[in-house]
């Protein structure tokens, strides 16, 4: 998706010379659902695998809450009819203070989240409330570093999570709080590791009911987007013991983005075809297993967060529609919840692309 690519060197970095994963597949490793703590398989104790598409709000490019539109409640009639039942909802903090006047919380932003609150339940669609850009900045492409620097930017999202869960403590919509995508830290994974858990005891100060996921560290300012042994997850401490890893796939990237009008990266480059030269489905595989490998390890729920490809793998037997099909192979056979990105996206969206909306409805969901 546009608004989540990183420079060349950055992106190649992270997803291809740096990946440290098995070159074998690991044929043993148990669906998430498998290990020991069945009472929790992903988010409330029941045996339901969560499949989802995210809507983004145009969070990327938000200056103040005026500009956001209220969502279409024919999208969650759609989303109910192709078979979804959740959805990962893009957060800005934008929505809920502005700078010059924080903690101070508008209602326009809480109206906005109760109508779609309100539009979910009445389709059996879950919303997974993740904070995609957060006070001091979007991460993903790591300009946001005041977040990891100027500690009242913490102060502020601790704060902001902290009266999310006491609104929505009881609200069984609600799946998840996923509580910062794709952090990218400015100094080392240990800022993460403490911003992560001061928001946990936040929450769980007023709310014991949801799970709250946390995500793998994405990356350190500037370009440093190697895995370590734990493939870059954190783990927290939960009084309420209901936390779990979150993660996103975009690989291989120079596949899954080629040609992308937005980037000097990838604007003019052919990134080849699926399947091809060590492009298939075991290849997805081994990637998948090794972030939930940690998972299983930890004996924690897991979920995909993010995975998708842009819209010129549909053309000229590029092979976009097999790896999408491929990796939904992969997902319901190890029991993953996950969100597709996105709903409405000019390069990633499924609405109206009729053949990926089909997949999902005929080849995941059973319907036609």
């Amino acid at each position: 998706m546009k608004h989540l690519l990183l420079s060349l060197l950055c992106l190649s970095l992270f997803f291809c010379a740096k990946q440290q994963v098995s070159s074998q597949p690991q044929a043993d490793l148990k669906s998430s659902g498998s290990s020991e703590r069945q009472d929790l398989p992903f988010w409330d104790g029941k045996n339901e695998m969560l499949r989802g598409v995210a809507i983004g709000n145009g969070v990327w490019n938000l200056q103040e809450y005026a500009n956001i539109a209220i969502n279409d409640s024919d999208d969650y009639v759609r989303l109910r009819e192709d078979g979804f039942n959740a959805v990962r909802f893009y957060l800005s903090y934008k929505f809920f203070e502005s700078d010059m006047n924080p903690y101070s919380y508008k209602q326009g932003g809480w109206d906005f989240l109760d109508r779609n609150i309100q539009l979910a339940q009445e389709n059996g669609i879950k919303l997974i409330l993740n904070m995609h850009v957060p006070q001091g900045g979007f991460q993903s492409n790591a300009e946001g570093g005041a977040l990891w620097d100027v500690e009242e930017n913490q102060k502020r999202l601790i704060a902001l999570w902290r009266e999310i869960a006491k609104r929505y403590a009881n609200q069984t919509t609600i799946a998840a709080y996923d509580i910062l995508n794709e952090p990218v830290v400015s100094k080392g994974k240990y800022q993460w590791q403490k911003l992560a858990q001061e928001i946990v005891n936040a929450i769980r100060e007023v709310d014991n009911n949801h799970l709250i996921l946390v995500e793998r560290m994405n990356a350190i300012i500037p370009n440093n987007y190697s895995n370590d042994s734990e493939m870059n997850f954190i783990f927290v401490e939960d009084p309420a013991n209901k936390w779990g890893l979150t993660f996103h796939f975009y690989s291989p990237i120079e596949y899954t983005h080629q040609y992308a009008s937005w980037s000097d990266a990838f604007r003019d480059k052919d990134g080849g075809r699926y399947p091809d030269l060590g492009r298939n489905k075991a290849s997805l595989e081994n990637e998948v297993d090794s972030y939930l490998k940690i998972a299983q390890e930890r004996n924690l729920p897991v979920y995909l967060g993010e995975f998708g490809v842009i819209e010129a793998t549909f053309n000229n037997e590029k092979g976009g529609l097999v790896w999408v099909s491929d990796m939904l192979d992969i997902l319901k056979a190890r029991n993953v919840s996950f969100t597709y990105h996105a709903w409405v996206d000019g390069s990633f969206g499924v609405k109206g692309r009729s053949e990926l909306e089909s997949l999902f409805r005929n080849k995941f969901f059973g319907r036609r």
